[in-house]
């Protein structure tokens, strides 16, 4: 197929409904070369072309033009180099597209701005043909529920590391120091507005190997908070820059050599052997700039959890809780646990809380206010569905009283500002009172329960059923 030919199949594909359809298309010409190549230019998410807007096409003499030939990969490859940019680049680009067809113009255009408005993304592409796209495999977390964590060895002790609070990273560090930044989704990071991290990486990161772990920005030496570190780490990805008193760093929290990295790929090296070896390879590090992530041996899932909740208080995202014997795979462990505690407490309404003027439910109901029977701990949870909602609004007094059951994830502590016990992230679990239940839990009985649910599911369990 010539470029032209391409440009109308792109079309004939997104017009195409059905992702299946789609697929079948493309597999009639699966075997066509030119097309694969220029797929891989469009789609490859470790190129970028360096241009925001491709210069319009004059017109010819020849109203065909020619269609892509060596030249016009040559000129994509130097693009995507940085041997061409700025004026240099828009003058080879204008005069590539002046002789070229209006369709095959068009197909350079959307594969220089990467967007071929095809209808298809590159998951379709990795299905058509398998490897012509490189890959990005990550090790995924599983819940407690999938990790049967009862059954590990505490006494040994096991890893709880902070879930940081930024943007993750893979780093290349390839033999001869070449380093690499990429995202999850394999998006390469502007190495010239990371040198710092680059240079930080290659005095202190082993050769050959992929680090996994997460870009913080410090501005004047402190931490910026998520969401503010993350909007000036995308601002940088989008072609802005550090001010001048930030600078990123990283928190890493695992390593594999560069030969596992690659689909269903995985490294049979013990996760506290790994851990061993970042904590080694840290002790040459410089600045801060690279930093293992807060790490905790704990030997008991209560442990763990103490570890989770105190992150919790914080502000903080929470843990990841690792085997210590866990391999690196591609793929989701059920050896390493994002943890999420959970546990269900009956608490009693005492009253119905307005939606605020600003929302949707101004002047109806928009959470009840809940405590427990010794009003030591007190929440408004918000109301679950119309159909509570209609109902509470309908019939206040009915629910002046009811008992509740109340999910959360943690016990909130008295602070300045709340002089009674709270919970973390309440709701309701059902729409509609206990008709079995006339009492509310006590605040003891809810730090009972709440450490019940740090011993396991197992135990939660019974602790419910016994109430």
């Amino acid at each position: 197929m010539n470029s032209n030919e391409i440009f109308d199949l792109i079309e004939q594909v997104a017009a195409t409904p059905g992702k299946n359809d789609k697929i079948a298309l493309l597999k009639t010409h699966a075997g066509d070369e030119t097309l694969k190549r220029v797929l891989a230019a469009a789609y490859n998410p470790l190129i970028s072309y360096g241009i925001r807007k491709v210069p319009e096409r004059k017109a010819n003499d020849d109203p065909a033009g020619w269609e892509f030939d060596e030249d016009t990969f040559t000129l994509l490859s130097n693009m995507a180099a940085r041997k061409l940019t700025g004026g240099a680049m828009l003058e080879e680009v204008q005069k590539q597209v002046n002789v070229m067809s209006a369709k095959s113009t068009d197909l350079l255009r959307r594969v220089m701005l990467k967007n071929m408005r095809a209808g298809f993304d590159e998951g379709t592409v990795g299905k058509v043909w398998p490897g012509l796209l490189p890959v990005f495999p990550y090790m995924r977390c599983c819940l407690p529920k999938d990790a049967k964590l009862e059954g590990w060895n505490w006494a040994e002790g096991q890893i709880s590391q902070e879930k940081a609070d930024g943007m993750f990273m893979n780093v290349n560090h390839e033999a001869g120091g070449t380093v690499s930044i990429y995202s999850r989704a394999g998006s390469m990071f502007p190495m010239e507005k990371f040198e710092s991290l680059a240079v930080a990486v290659r005095g202190t990161l082993d050769e050959d190997t992929q680090s996994h772990g997460e870009c913080l920005v410090l501005r004047d030496g402190v931490v910026l908070p998520r969401e503010v570190g993350n909007g000036v780490l995308n601002s940088v990805l989008k072609g802005g820059d550090f001010e001048a008193n930030e600078r990123p760093i990283f928190l890493v929290w695992d390593q594999i050599p560069l030969s596992a990295v690659k689909a269903k790929g995985k490294y049979e090296v013990k996760q506290v052997e790994r851990l061993s070896g970042l904590i080694r390879q840290l002790q040459r590090s410089v600045g801060g700039v690279v930093q293992l992530v807060p790490t905790r041996i704990v030997r008991s899932l209560a442990e763990a959890y103490l570890h989770y909740t105190e992150l919790l208080a914080q502000g903080k995202e929470g843990t990841i809780l690792k085997k210590r014997d866990a391999i690196w795979k591609d793929g989701t462990s059920k050896e390493q646990v994002k943890l999420k505690l959970e546990f269900e407490l009956d608490m009693e309404v005492q009253g119905v809380v307005l939606g605020r003027d600003d929302t949707k439910n101004a002047g109806r109901a928009g959470s009840l206010k809940c405590a427990t029977k010794c009003g030591l701990l007190e929440v408004d949870v918000a109301i679950k569905g119309e159909a509570m909602r209609d109902d509470v609004d309908a019939n206040p007094d009915n629910w002046i009283g009811a008992i509740m059951p109340v999910t959360a994830n943690m016990i909130m502590r008295p602070s300045e500002s709340n002089k009674l016990h709270s919970l973390f992230l309440p709701r309701f679990t059902q729409s509609t009172p206990r008709a079995d239940k006339t009492e509310a839990d006590t605040l003891a009985r809810a730090f009972a329960i709440e450490d019940a649910a740090k011993l396991g599911e197992k135990i939660a369990a019974e602790w419910k059923e016994a109430a």
